[in-house]
Formats: structure tokens, C-alpha cells, sequence
């Protein structure tokens, strides 16, 4: 049963803030210190505040520092010899309070402006990965559509190789028979040359010794 104007909370609870420590029954603590319901994330902000205002009630409370080297559970029930079972709290009064929410509104602004901020960084993050996806589908189409290309050019490059090595050949061919057609020239003429020139022995008008002038 509470006082008017406090209220009496399990010792686990108020030795959770000065553990702090999570827990619904720490923030219930809390909240009730605070005139406010006080979620997870900001108990790290409130609890030195909040731990402040239970070692003004009860300065004992300052004694009763969480040793890391035993258990939990272990030092809440030490402590809970020399505190007892439950403690009685009553909330911060306004003057107090009004430092409290000028903290809250700050963590607050502090935690929409970082989901804000999140949610740009998810939304930036989703978009560029439609773009790499769509840069890897714009790659493969592009790829597929240059093999044929490719493909023909290599054809025609073999293709225009071939008829290099044709042409050359018969450069090589006609070469030759240009050589052959000068010798043939030289022998016609000379066969010419023969075959039209007449004796001297043989024509009119030739006079030998014993001959009546007319060649024979």
C-alpha cells in the first residue's frame, strides 16, 4: 500500500537503476519518477537522472554500487539484506522535471532526425541496388547483342584475309606469265626475221661465171 504522493515499488526495481539495468519493472520505475512512460532507448539517458533522485531520497542507495565480479542476481540479493524487500519513491516535482523533458524532447529530435536519416540511407541503399541490377541486365543484353557483331567481323576479317592471300597469289601468277610473254616477243621477231629475208643467191639478176644473168 502507497503513501499519498509516493508509491512502493519492488527493490529489484530501484536496485535495477542502479545496476542500469533493463527490465519492465525498472521502467515502470522510472516512469513513475518522471510523470512519463519511458521506453528502452531512453533509459540510458534517463537512469543517471533518475539514480540521482532515488540517492536524494534514500542516500543508503549510494553504498550500493553493482560489483561486476559476482553475479547479478547474487549482489541484488546482498543488497536486498541491508535494503529490504521493497522502497518507497515518490516522483521529481515539477522544477525537477523541467530539465528532464528539455532532455527527453532533445533524444527525441536526436532519434527521429537518425530514423530519418536511416530511412534515406535504406531508400539510397534499395535504389542503388536497382541500379547495379539494372546495369548488370543492360551488361548482359549488350553482350548479347555484340556476339553476332562480333561473330560477322571475325567472319568477314578471315573472309578478306582470304582473298589478301588470293590476290596475292595471283599478282604472283600474272608476274610470271608477264615475264614469259616478253621472251615469246623476242622469239617472234626473230622468226620473223627469218623466215621473210631472201637469199642473196637466190633472186634475179644474179650473175654467175657461167650463168646467162638471170640468176639461175
Amino acid at each position: 500500500m502507497s503513501d499519498e504522493g509516493r508509491r512502493v515499488f519492488p527493490m529489484e526495481a530501484a536496485l535495477g537503476v542502479v545496476a542500469g539495468k533493463g527490465g519492465a519493472d525498472v521502467l515502470d520505475f522510472m516512469g513513475y519518477v518522471i510523470g512519463r512512460s519511458v521506453c528502452d532507448d531512453s533509459r540510458p539517458v534517463l537512469s543517471p537522472m533518475v539514480k540521482g533522485w532515488l540517492y536524494s531520497l534514500n542516500p543508503g542507495f549510494m553504498k550500493a554500487e553493482f560489483d561486476d565480479s559476482i553475479g547479478y542476481d547474487a549482489w541484488v540479493h546482498e543488497q536486498k539484506r541491508t535494503f529490504g524487500d521493497n522502497v518507497s519513491i515518490a516522483p521529481m516535482p515539477e522544477r525537477e522535471l523541467a530539465g528532464v523533458n528539455t532532455l527527453l524532447a532533445t533524444v527525441e529530435s536526436a532519434r527521429w532526425l537518425a530514423e530519418d536519416k536511416q530511412a534515406e540511407a535504406d531508400a539510397a541503399n534499395v535504389a542503388l541496388d536497382a541500379a547495379n541490377a539494372e546495369i548488370k541486365e543492360l551488361t548482359e543484353t549488350l553482350s548479347n547483342t555484340l556476339v553476332p557483331f562480333k561473330k560477322r567481323v571475325e567472319y568477314l576479317e578471315e573472309k578478306n584475309n582470304a582473298l589478301a592471300a588470293e590476290v596475292a597469289e595471283l599478282k604472283e601468277k600474272l608476274a610470271a606469265f608477264d615475264g614469259k610473254l616478253v621472251i615469246d616477243e623476242k622469239e617472234i621477231d626473230v622468226a620473223d626475221a627469218s623466215c621473210g629475208g631472201v637469199p642473196d643467191e637466190f633472186g634475179f639478176g644474179t650473175s654467175k661465171p657461167n650463168s646467162d644473168g638471170f640468176g639461175f
